[in-house]
């Protein structure tokens, strides 16, 4: 019995040696992800985009680290690399909407759901809530943005006559600084629109 318990111990150290470093969270990106809902068609076949909606005023409470030079650097990029898709920005009748979030720390007095109004949670635009109110239908993969670490940049592709979301793509802790600059930003954004 001492002797079985004696091989086994190797085994549970390398076992312990590769699963816990996996345990261990990071401040630097952990690479693009992307998922596509099992209702979407060939997503390479939309030719036009069109913002999801202007960015929406927060309240004061929730502007804390809020940098209008960060959401201007995101929305030039995700712009150029969808040029480079191949899509082209309208102002009607987009083939598809697009917007995006930065997940961020909630102080614990506004994390409350009865503070927030239908479609609240966590992100860039409201320093604490969703600016978007669109579906998932159970998308497989999918999490809301408040389960993303902070500083994930996160892009959503949705269809905007049936207002669900077709694609989402994300790069957690991407955006580890909010005075991020653009040289930064469009690195980033380049990584999860290359998931497209």
């Amino acid at each position: 019995m001492k002797r079985s318990l004696k091989a086994l111990l190797p085994l549970c150290l390398a076992l312990a040696t590769v699963s816990l470093p996996s345990c261990v969270t990071t401040s630097a990106s952990l690479g693009a992800n992307a998922i596509k809902a099992p209702y979407a068609t060939n997503l390479r076949n939309y030719k036009t985009y069109a913002w999801y909606q202007p960015a929406p005023a927060a309240e004061a409470d929730y502007l804390s680290g809020y940098r209008p030079s960060l959401d201007k650097h995101i929305r030039q990029a995700v712009e150029q690399e969808l040029q480079e898709q191949g899509y082209t920005k309208v102002e009607s009748n987009p083939e598809v909407l697009v917007a995006y979030d930065v997940s961020v720390s909630v102080p614990a007095e506004k994390d409350r759901t009865e503070q927030f109004n239908k479609g609240f949670g966590y992100s860039y635009g409201y320093m604490s809530g969703y600016r978007y109110d669109y579906g998932h239908s159970d998308m497989p993969g999918y999490r809301s943005v408040d389960l993303f670490k902070k500083g994930t940049l996160i892009i959503d592709l949705i269809n905007p006559r049936s207002n669900m979301l077709l694609w989402r793509g994300w790069s957690e802790g991407a955006i580890s600084n909010f005075k991020a600059g653009a040289g930064k930003v469009e690195k980033q954004v380049e990584e999860v629109i290359e998931k497209l």
